[in-house]
């Protein structure tokens, strides 16, 4: 799945959750989705995520190759763990549901991801897309509409707005 594909259906899954429990739709949660949503790929150094790494990509890629390590539902546990322990944030719980969506995401693709790193290297996946098909395209406006929807809906965007509000107060 391209970047921007990704970043859309998880805003759209996180808009559904938030609208549906008491995280907030806030700048900062938006802003852990869209973090979460784009490290998983930290394992390709022509991500979007990893041109932008230093060279971290390419020593993950070298060691674990691409939808290794950072495509595992044991390590996003582990990871998860950590975040919320360390900085239970409205940031943290997006960044943690933003990577737990990627791996999801991609398990939907027919590359699928090896979901129980270490103890097993198999990949696992339901094929119904191929990252950049017309399918993806699909997917990609339909979780924008929706995200629309679901904002406009639950009026998720007068949340978003009252926290960027609060961000310009805080910073000015």
């Amino acid at each position: 799945m391209r970047y921007h594909t990704h970043v859309v259906t998880s805003l759209c899954i996180g808009a559904a959750i938030a609208s549906q429990t008491s995280l907030p739709f806030t700048i900062s949660y938006t802003a852990g989705i869209i973090a979460g949503s784009l490290l998983p790929d930290i394992d390709e150094p022509k991500s979007y995520v990893g041109r932008r790494s230093l060279g971290a990509a390419q020593k993950v890629k070298q060691a674990f190759g691409h939808r290794g390590m950072t495509h595992s539902l044991f390590v996003w546990a582990v990871l998860a763990l950590i975040i919320m322990l360390e900085s239970p944030s409205v940031f943290a719980s997006g960044l943690v549901l933003g990577y737990l969506l990627h791996i999801l995401e991609d398990f939907l693709s027919v590359q699928g991801v090896p979901l129980f790193w270490p103890l097993q290297d198999k990949r696992y996946k339901i094929p119904l897309y191929r990252t950049g098909s017309r399918l993806e395209t699909v997917l990609f406006y339909g979780s924008f509409s929706l995200l629309i929807y679901i904002a406009s809906q639950y009026q998720l965007f007068h949340e978003w707005l009252r926290s960027l509000r609060s961000f310009f107060q805080q910073i000015w």
